[in-house]
């Protein structure tokens, strides 16, 4: 299952097609949408919201899951990962109400609409 296109390319649009997870081997240029909460095995649709997903480089969004548990930490800090709640509609609205903090030290809240709010 993958994310809808339409979705990807309004996120990278939002983020300036610029990694916002920033993970020491980034390449900054972000290429696809990554989810801030992990989906798991197959995951819910309910989750290909833009709220739930920030713009990040290839390589970042493959390390992000095998991170050590202080790089995690730090992710979750920054509002990049969200922890995963009891439902999936439970962990979207934990996505709408955790903000992100940019690489470039902007903190956001993201919306369903795709768009962003300054906090």
């Amino acid at each position: 299952m993958s994310i809808p296109r339409k979705i990807v390319e309004q996120v990278l649009d939002r983020d300036n097609h610029e990694c916002v997870i920033a993970g020491p081997n980034c390449t900054h240029e972000a290429t696809v949408a990554d989810h801030r909460a992990n989906r798991g095995a197959g995951g819910s649709k309910v989750l290909d919201s833009p709220e739930c997903l920030v713009a990040a480089c290839g390589i970042d969004n493959g390390a992000k899951e095998d991170a050590d548990e202080s790089t995690r930490a730090d992710l979750v800090r920054r509002g990049v990962r969200v922890p995963k709640a009891s439902t999936n509609a439970a962990t979207r609205r934990r996505c709408a109400v955790t903000a992100v903090a940019y690489p470039d030290g902007t903190v956001w809240f993201l919306l369903p609409t795709g768009g962003r709010e300054r906090v």
